[in-house]
């Protein structure tokens, strides 16, 4: 037991021991950049920002910026332009690695097609409601004589009477002939002209 002691205190231990911690020493530091250069570690690059850009220009927008992309869904939207990127995941300016996907989400080239809902003797109001539930559009509104006040006579697509059910475009423009028994009702225009028909006539 005292020659134990005794080496522990030698010359000799502390040589080895020094040998001994630098060695770990070492090896820990190649173990750390190691798995360091393999994983890219604070290797980062700044998302680019894709939103608005052309699915005909994305391979030229993204070169030279260690990012690829994949487009995921298309979505239509009548209010921007067809075949052009509305969204992005991960957002622009996140910090991810080299070589990173970036998944897109852009607007569809085609109205996609639905059914014409049924509109006639519905009253004006749930006419508009129902429209724009669909994703159509309200196109003029004119009034004609009728037995009923507000009610819808006719549902109309560039001129053309649409029945229900019909496949129409999402986006639609659909006209409607309101009628009127009093003369003093008026229908609702909204955001549209209201014209009386021609064949109208006030008491």
């Amino acid at each position: 037991m005292k020659n134990f002691f005794s080496f522990l205190k030698s010359k000799q231990f502390f040589i080895h021991f020094t040998i001994i911690l630098t060695t770990i020493f070492i090896v820990f530091f190649c173990l750390i950049k190691w798995l360091s250069s393999y994983t890219n570690h604070g290797d980062f690059v700044e998302v680019p920002d894709f939103k608005g850009q052309e699915i005909g220009n994305l391979k030229s927008f993204v070169n030279n910026k260690d990012v690829a992309y994949q487009i995921i869904d298309s979505i239509y939207d009548p209010k921007e332009k067809p075949g052009t990127v509305l969204r992005q995941e991960p957002e622009a300016k996140s910090k991810v690695k080299h070589n990173r996907t970036i998944y897109l989400y852009v607007t569809g080239m085609v109205a996609p097609q639905i059914q014409m809902p049924k509109l006639i003797d519905r009253s004006e109001r749930q006419a508009r409601l129902i429209l724009q539930t669909y994703g159509l559009k309200i196109g003029s509104v004119s009034e004609k004589q009728a037995d009923c006040n507000g009610c819808v006579l006719s549902q109309t697509i560039d001129g053309k009477e649409i029945e229900p059910g019909k496949s129409i475009k999402k986006g639609s423009k659909v006209s409607l002939v309101i009628g009127v028994k009093d003369s003093y009702y008026t229908s609702n225009p909204g955001d549209t002209s209201s014209t009386k028909d021609p064949d109208f006539d006030e008491e």
